[in-house]
């Protein structure tokens, strides 16, 4: 159970405590499984039978995001903590991930699919999570949600600093107001603004964060506030403004078409609206928690191996049904991927966060 210490952040009236939602861990482990399941069928058509669905995955991921960053922000009284928190709580993991898969595509040339070379400066860049400004392809293909995320809490850190969260709302409204007017008027005029999506990735994305800060501000208030019309309008906003979008960023509507993925992406909304009212506890379960303790490290490890290592190879070696091998190839990820959560994730981001914290002159965790 943590205080809430900056409640200045918030001009709605929030509990005096928050925990870890299990919801939201569940949440986290069924994304999770639905992305492993569209990307094993994903080469395989007669194989799909509605796992296609599982590309929007990461739109529910992204809205997970923008729910717990008030959790997370609330926890730290500067940027700087805020950053430690979020480099020891990712980048352990995403480091074990990168090098795993970068020594699987080393050893693997022949299977190797990428359009440039596997090189170790590739690596590199991956590394960072920013690899796309340095013109760098991912290393594998799960990687390109890394730079929206951090471009997410870069914004946040900054409004954090300029002591605006509390207008988070506000700000968030403009900023939709804005992409329907670029998407729906001014492109047709002005053609260079469609760079916009390509020079900030985030911007596609935002409208899922920002449903998700939303969500947030809507399971802390009054249920008899005002304010809650106005914040469930800021929500159907948000949905509008991200099928608008949907085009420029993001597989979803492209392996979906439009139809499909407003109906994922309104399941995903009303999903949210149960949780946040207190009628999401039936998705809890021992399978559901595991799967969104290991979520992160799943997503990261299992594209490059199921897809181009244990799928194709047992089907091209064995005899083994399709489904079986998925199985075996699922069995496979979770394992790996409980071994990095359990070994990596969990100790590495208490240690590393410890160590940075007294390297940078920051308070212990539960010394406030």
């Amino acid at each position: 159970m943590v205080i809430i210490r900056n409640n200045y952040l918030d001009p709605y009236k929030l509990t005096a405590k928050i925990s870890r939602y299990k919801e939201l861990d569940a949440l986290r482990g069924i994304a999770a499984i639905a992305v492993v399941f569209f990307h094993f069928t994903m080469d395989y058509p007669a194989k799909k039978t509605g796992f296609e669905l599982g590309v929007t995955g990461v739109d529910l991921f992204f809205i997970i995001s923008g729910f717990v960053i008030f959790m997370t922000i609330n926890k730290v009284s500067s940027a700087k903590e805020f950053f430690v928190n979020r480099f020891t709580r990712l980048f352990p993991v995403y480091w074990t991930c990168v090098t795993f898969t970068y020594i699987l595509k080393v050893a693997t040339p022949q299977l190797v699919t990428d359009t440039s070379p596997v090189s170790f400066s590739r690596y590199l860049a991956n590394l960072t999570m920013f690899q796309y400004y340095m013109r760098f392809e991912d290393i594998d293909g799960p990687y390109w949600t890394m730079l929206v995320e951090m471009l997410f809490y870069i914004s946040i850190a900054v409004l954090f600093s300029l002591k605006k969260m509390k207008y988070i709302v506000e700000i968030g409204a403009v900023i939709l107001g804005i992409a329907l007017i670029n998407d729906l008027v001014l492109q047709q005029y002005f053609h260079f603004l469609i760079g916009i999506h390509k020079a900030f990735p985030l911007f596609t994305h935002f409208p899922l964060f920002f449903a998700g800060i939303i969500f947030y501000k809507i399971m802390h208030i009054n249920k008899g506030d005002k304010k809650l019309f106005y914040l469930y309008g800021c929500i159907a906003l948000a949905y509008i403004t991200k099928l608008a979008l949907a085009d420029n960023g993001g597989p979803g509507v492209g392996f979906l078409g439009f139809p499909k993925y407003a109906m994922c992406l309104a399941f995903y909304f009303l999903l949210f609206i149960l949780f946040v009212n207190g009628f999401l506890k039936f998705i809890v379960n021992r399978v559901t928690l595991f799967l969104g303790k290991i979520s992160f490290p799943l997503y990261l490890i299992h594209h490059y191996l199921s897809i181009r290592i244990m799928i194709p190879m047992l089907l091209k070696h064995t005899q083994i049904n399709y489904w079986i091998i998925c199985l075996i190839t699922l069995t496979t990820i979770i394992s790996l991927a409980a071994i990095v959560s359990y070994t990596i994730e969990t100790p590495c981001e208490r240690k590393w966060n410890d160590w940075l914290r007294v390297k940078l002159g920051l308070p212990l965790r539960g010394t406030k």
